[in-house]
């Protein structure tokens, strides 16, 4: 039976837009054949510009801003602490984190590479929705504050805090244990960043199966939305791509975007009441 009165409102967010053109596509392909409803773009990502492009084309695509302190190099001139020697961010959260309670990230850099980020997407005619980070490096202690900052600054009302529930079955396998941690230790810094104050959704899922949400996953995830609450589904849609510089994450792009434009979830939605929404609807 159809639950039209109390279903989830949902938005199906997509990260890494601009991380390539083989993940541009495919989250093009999502939105205009499946259940993304949202995106967030990477300002210094390889595709940025090819993504800024099919963005505009798509005017009911929610677009925020996927900010970046890892991995990549930065879009402004001269931030000295986030960088190494060959000029890039830290190759991981873990680290970025382990700098930062060092001491030895100047939260000045942080906040000139960010705000650069964000101007930059505002220049190829984006108007930002939400912010959120790539290795959800935003909710780090000190980074939160000044993204927090930036969001006011910018009129940007939405963030997200990545703070998704433990659920029973993600116990069922223990080599997930670890992935679980992370999960509660993330969910932690969310819960008492200053990010809590802006507009977000009532509920965050995804994480847990970050990288590999194919049809079964997701629709575990579905059938398990609570009623009547607003949440954010995370997702990393892309085409098989064997020349990619991330084939080291492991991520199962196809398999996620096969399920994301599956006729059997899009009816499983309907069948729940659920309301595909964007963050402009927040």
């Amino acid at each position: 039976m159809t639950r039209a009165a109390g279903g989830a409102r949902l938005i199906v967010n997509a990260d890494d837009f601009g991380l390539s053109e083989a993940v541009n596509r495919a989250v093009i392909q999502a939105h205009e054949n499946g259940i993304v409803t949202s995106t967030s773009i990477m300002a210094g990502g390889a595709a940025f510009e090819h993504a800024a492009v099919l963005a505009a084309r798509c005017p009911m695509l929610d677009v925020g801003v996927h900010l970046t302190l890892t991995e990549q190099r930065p879009v402004a001139d001269s931030v000295p602490s986030l960088v190494g020697t060959d000029g890039m961010f830290a190759p991981h959260a873990t680290d970025l984190a382990k700098r930062c309670l060092r001491g030895r990230i100047a939260l000045g850099d942080v906040h000139k590479e960010l705000d650069a980020q964000i101007r930059r997407v505002r220049t190829y005619g984006l108007r930002p929705t939400h912010l959120d980070g790539h290795q959800h490096v935003h909710v780090l202690p000190g980074i939160a504050r000044v993204v927090a900052s930036l969001a006011r600054a910018h009129g940007i009302s939405a963030v997200r805090v990545p703070t998704e529930r433990p659920r029973g079955y993600m116990l069922e396998d223990p080599r997930n244990i670890k992935r679980l941690a992370e999960q509660i230790a993330l969910g932690l810094l969310g819960a008492l960043s200053p990010l809590r104050h802006l507009r977000r959704v009532d509920r965050f899922v995804g994480f847990y199966f970050g990288g590999r949400l194919n049809e079964q996953n997701l629709r575990t995830l579905l059938e398990r939305l609570p009623p009547s609450k607003t949440v954010e589904l995370m997702c990393h849609p892309g085409l098989e791509d064997p020349g990619s510089p991330y084939g080291h994450w492991n991520y199962a792009w196809a398999a996620e975007t096969a399920a994301l434009t599956s006729p059997a979830i899009r009816e499983l939605i309907t069948a729940h009441g659920v309301r595909l929404i964007g963050y402009r609807d927040v």
